[in-house]
């Protein structure tokens, strides 16, 4: 891509030139001279591996006024075939379409004199450029390389500086074809708009540390950007993306990941219980990128990312069958070490984002929800840099939200970079609320009911690596009292009356600490099985906690399934023996019905007589 904005320098330079020729000496043959030294600049600083064709071309050499319709760079494939047969083919083809191209006030007659070339406007209309990368593979062992000219070697036997006040690419459609793997894939992008303001080159520019590339600021606008996922379930949409040399600071707005189907027809297209996601992110900024080093290194440094203003909403059915792959090595941390793209964000900043998980139950067939509103908060250190790993490999996040809007939760999470095991720590608090908001989703996804429970509060700490996880947890309430459901033939739940009165008789506390002050500590400790994901394994690892502080313990459940089996036998047994006593009473109300029957009989029979 710098190769190809160098020669398209080269094209606009040379243009420039021909104003500058025409200036000076205003002879008839101005334009065939003109066109032919832009063809052979072309030819020279692409190596004729180009060339050029365009409609018209008109030149105002005293004005200083340039219009060029139509202009195409094409490549010519059977010097590139001769360059891919001496194995010095480049990796890259470019193919560039413009519908006009404007060039206004060249101060020609000044740089006669002056040698320095100034321009006012360029304005290039709908460039359509496409890049064909087909990767040779020499081209990666190649270790002596021809030395690249700089924009101002390729000017300095001429012009002294020269200086552009606006270069505007409007309506800009983009097109990258990738054929270096087996399948071609092809990416583009279109409605893209790049203003580049202050472009200066003479000898001192390219040291100016207030430019970047010879300019004071490129600004780059994309708007209303849509893509289908590969997988064709969802589209990638953008209504707007704003980038800034001057300000370091790129902002996309409306950005969304957007369902191609709903839920119903989503299902049967997968066929597994899959998590169905629908983002939407109002505004997400970056701030103080090293552009420079991205251009060169491909690596994105910046001070800070923020979210703003998102909704982040996760479905599943599990009444399909679960694909369950092995999720090792897979937690959020060790994903951000396996991308591609080095990076660093200082900070990363989350403020007002909703976040909705629900989960429609085969056995309940209800959907449970549980919801995190305006959850905001900080991300620190956030990187895949070795050498920044080096200095600092602690990332650390601390988040603040409100489940179900009404419950208050602090969350600090520790992840240690460097770790071959995904260690982490995490810690937090839960304030003071009404636990009959958990039915939301304790009743369809755990056929159970809270009656009542006061939460006074909670507080939790754990150590975990991506196998298991261990901690404490202290979990403060009263009037604890729940319902044990089961799904009737008519699809309704309904309360398993003896079920619940020996959970709350025999199993749970209905309080924590007890009326003696004796308080329980739950103890959290969770082996992660291989298919279960990061966020699964917080939840269940802080359930256990959960069911310790209440006192469900290995032994009470057992304790429990056994003596509901022993009442069910006694109660089974009960049945027995009273159907059998109704059936005896019910047989000898029968023989006494026929018994007075009969005397009827005999005495009407008498009567006759």
């Amino acid at each position: 891509m710098k190769k190809f904005l160098l020669w398209f320098t080269g094209i606009l330079l040379f243009i420039g030139i021909g104003i500058y020729i025409g200036s000076k000496y205003l002879q008839r043959n101005w334009k065939p001279l003109l066109e032919e030294q832009l063809k052979k600049a072309v030819i020279n600083s692409t190596d004729s591996l180009y060339k050029i064709e365009y409609k018209n071309l008109d030149v105002n050499p005293l004005n200083g006024n340039l219009k060029l319709v139509d202009f195409k760079l094409i490549p010519v494939m059977s010097v590139y075939q001769k360059l891919k047969d001496a194995r010095k083919a480049p990796d890259n083809l470019y193919q560039l379409s413009v519908d006009v191209l404007v060039i206004r006030n060249v101060n020609a007659k000044e740089a006669v004199k002056t040698k320095k070339l100034s321009i006012a406007d360029i304005i290039i209309d709908h460039p359509q450029l496409q890049i064909i990368n087909d990767r040779q593979y020499y081209n990666d062992t190649v270790e002596v390389k021809k030395p690249k000219k700089n924009p101002y070697q390729l000017i300095k036997d001429i012009f002294k500086e020269l200086k552009i006040n606006t270069i505007k690419l409007q309506d800009v459609d983009f097109t990258f074809v990738n054929k270096s793997n087996k399948t071609e894939k092809k990416t583009s992008l279109k409605n893209l708009n790049i203003e580049i303001n202050d472009l200066m080159i003479d000898s001192l520019s390219s040291q100016d540390k207030s430019r970047v590339y010879y300019t004071k600021n490129v600004q780059i606008n994309i708007k209303e950007y849509q893509i289908a996922t590969p997988d064709s379930l969802y589209y990638v949409k953008m209504n707007n993306l704003s980038f800034s040399t001057l300000r370091n600071e790129l902002e996309l707005n409306d950005v969304k990941l957007e369902p191609r189907l709903a839920k119903v027809p989503f299902y049967k297209k997968v066929g597994y219980a899959k998590d169905r996601f629908d983002l939407e992110f109002k505004n997400i900024v970056i701030k103080d990128i090293d552009f420079d080093l991205f251009l060169k290194q491909q690596r994105l440094f910046a001070q800070s990312l923020s979210i703003n203003k998102a909704k982040v909403d996760v479905y599943n059915n599990n009444a399909y069958p679960k694909h369950r792959s092995n999720k090792t090595g897979k937690f959020p941390h060790q994903q951000l070490l396996k991308l591609a793209l080095d990076m660093r964000i200082g900070e990363l900043n989350l403020k007002a984002v909703d976040i909705s998980y629900s989960e429609f139950d085969a056995k309940s067939k209800k959907t449970g929800r549980i919801d995190f509103k305006n959850v905001n908060g900080k991300i620190k250190n956030v990187t895949n840099d070795s050498a920044s790993l080096a200095k600092n490999s602690l990332m650390v996040a601390k988040v603040n939200t409100y489940i179900f809007g009404k419950a208050p939760l602090n969350l600090t999470l520790r992840f240690y970079m460097n770790s071959r095991s995904g260690k982490f720590d995490y810690s937090g608090e839960i304030g003071a609320f009404d636990g009959k908001i958990l039915n939301t989703i304790v009743t369809p996804l755990g056929m159970a009911e809270i009656n009542s429970v006061n939460v006074k509060k909670i507080n939790f700490s754990a150590k975990a690596n991506q196998n298991t996880a261990n901690g404490t947890m202290q979990f403060y309430y009263d009037d604890l009292n729940i319902n044990v459901l089961k799904r009737d033939v008519d699809g309704t739940l309904k309360n398993q009356g003896l079920a619940s009165t020996l959970a709350n008789k025999f199993i749970i506390n209905k309080q924590n600490p007890s009326k003696k002050g004796e308080f329980i500590t739950g103890r959290i400790f969770y082996e992660r099985p291989s298919y279960a994901s990061f966020f699964n394994y917080l939840w269940q690892s802080l359930f256990i906690g959960i069911k310790e502080s209440v006192g469900v313990n290995h032994e009470k459940e057992e304790k429990l399934r056994k003596s509901a089996l022993r009442v069910g036998s006694i109660v089974n047994d009960a049945k027995d023996a009273f159907s059998s006593i109704k059936g005896t009473l019910q047989e000898r109300k029968e023989k006494r019905q026929l018994k007075r029957e009969e005397n009827k009989k005999e005495k009407e029979l008498e009567q006759k007589e």
